[in-house]
């Protein structure tokens, strides 16, 4: 059981975030970076906190009268760069995607970006929920959009590339139906999205990966999270064709191999996240009769370390970072006063990661046609893998 110290309370004022992106980030010289939307004077804006020895002041983003909701936040040498979406435009028919930045250490934050101009004055000119992060000294945004649907009812996924000055947008999905809530990662330099689309009556997550759609899963499936370690991506999600919904995955070789449940539960399992161990493996979290739970799973898709953190309540929304010192930084919204007032809190694994080392070709082979197989290994294992009865 991998142990975390007390969760630290980061935002006692009805503040939030979530919805499967990255809202935390640890840097090089180990100082946490997070950011939350929190409501003042009953509007939501964006706020900016860092924990170097100790937590600092929070430092408010966005000062309008409209809200603004759900930042994502990167770190690329000196600077902070963080995105979210906003009403300030058109209110709710028309919500377009911002961006800020500054330098580590200041306090004072650029003059704002607007991303997108989608306002044409329909009611479906909305862009949701980005997510940030550097490649190659490229920043990529990731979002959904409604812009190509007049009637707000499908939306299509969207990404924005800056090199030295900010790209057109382009569009990545090509749903004749609804493509929602993005993730992506890079395989190599090769970018790598996944969303969640209802093209085929009910929704499965659907992949990019350089051209063209491709259906990853047939069951009824939400929310995906994917993250790549080594030359393999672990995708997660919730698959809701099983009662209560649990949280499976996939892990993608050069080819996909088959589903299977991270941790099969009889409760129901939402709000999945992952992340590289950097070891080859994966770190997934998710949320779980009130609690945050979260594995390890290794290269071949033996799960191993585990950690659940207890809190009175209802905890939600887990999101994920591993340092380069191989510590667990996990953040995440708690409902435990009521649902209407969440919190952020932070904590960080007591101890760096065991180091499991990546057997040859052949045990690779192996293993992944194990996978395939549907003989994923469920239970406890020791290091070497065995399982203990």
């Amino acid at each position: 059981m991998i142990a975390f110290i007390t969760p630290e309370l980061v935002c006692d004022t009805v503040c939030e975030n979530g919805l499967n992106h990255r809202y935390i980030y640890v840097d090089s010289l180990q100082r946490v970076h997070t950011v939350y939307h929190k409501k003042v004077g009953g509007v939501w804006q964006i706020f900016y906190r860092m924990k170097d020895t100790s937590w600092g002041n929070e430092e408010r983003i966005t000062n309008t009268i409209y809200d603004a909701k759900y930042p994502s936040i990167t770190v690329s040498r000196d600077s902070v760069f963080v995105v979210w979406h906003d009403y300030r435009v058109g209110g709710i028919s028309n919500i377009e995607i911002f961006f800020n930045a500054k330098p580590i250490g200041s306090t004072v934050w650029n003059a704002e970006t607007r991303l997108t101009y989608t306002n044409s004055g329909g009611p479906g000119d909305n862009g949701y929920v980005p997510t940030i992060k550097e490649h190659n000294g490229r920043l990529f945004v990731v979002w959904y959009d409604y812009r190509d649907d007049p009637s707000s009812m499908n939306a299509q996924i969207y990404l924005k590339v800056r090199d030295s000055v900010w790209n057109e947008d382009i569009r990545i999905s090509n749903s004749p139906s609804n493509a929602w809530y993005p993730s992506f990662d890079f395989l190599r330099d090769t970018l790598f999205i996944v969303w969640a689309d209802n093209r085929n009556t009910s929704y499965n997550i659907y992949a990019y990966k350089g051209y063209g759609d491709e259906r990853i899963t047939t069951s009824v499936s939400y929310y995906p999270d994917i993250a790549t370690s080594g030359s393999r991506s672990l995708l997660v999600y919730v698959n809701s064709s099983i009662s209560p919904p649990n949280i499976y995955g996939k892990i993608y070789d050069g080819s996909w191999s088959s589903d299977f449940p991270i941790r099969p539960s009889p409760n129901s399992q939402r709000d999945p996240t992952v992340i590289s161990d950097g070891h080859g493996g994966w770190i997934v979290a998710w949320s779980e009769n009130g609690d945050i739970v979260g594995f390890r799973v290794r290269w071949d898709g033996v799960i191993t370390d585990s950690f659940r953190i207890y809190l009175p309540g209802d905890q939600t929304r887990p999101t994920l970072f591993i340092d380069n010192s191989g510590y667990i930084h996990l953040a995440f919204v708690d409902r435990s006063i009521s649902p209407t007032k969440p919190r952020i809190y932070y904590t960080r694994s007591l101890d760096p990661l065991k180091v499991y080392e990546i057997p040859n070709d052949k045990y690779l082979f192996k293993a992944k046609k194990r996978i395939r197989m549907g003989k994923v290994l469920i239970g406890d294992y020791d290091i070497s893998g065995r399982k203990i009865e």
